[in-house]
């Protein structure tokens, strides 16, 4: 199945596979495989799946995210050094503003949630 946008709803699935590269600062950091992006009157609100083969690269989270990890393991590094890791199964939640630092160890695939006023 693949994204079903409507007036009412978005649907998609975990096997989906129509990906784009995702871009951060202009640099491709994985791909991304959207289910929503937009939220009603103006809010921000993403939904999507993202993957990724293994590298190291920069990540701000420029809204509060909430992370299900489908696959894989990834090693999260927060400013203060402290290090989440995710792994099948997993869920996580990050705050706006949050820097971090991935480091995909196995190929990750998430789903995600992005949101904000």
């Amino acid at each position: 199945m693949t994204a079903a946008p409507s007036t009412t709803h978005h649907a998609s699935s975990t096997e989906a596979v129509d990906y784009e590269p995702f871009l951060v600062g202009g640099e491709p950091i994985g791909e991304v495989h959207w289910i929503r992006n937009g939220g009603a009157e103006g809010t921000t609100l993403a939904v999507g799946l993202w993957r990724s083969e293994p590298r190291r690269f920069p990540y701000p989270f420029t809204a509060d995210e909430t992370i299900h990890a489908l696959d894989g393991v990834v090693d999260i590094e927060l400013a203060d050094g402290s290090v989440v890791t995710l792994k099948a199964g997993d869920i996580a939640s990050f705050v706006k503003g949050t820097e971090s630092t991935w480091t995909v160890r196995e190929p990750f695939r998430k789903l995600f949630v992005v949101s904000g006023r």
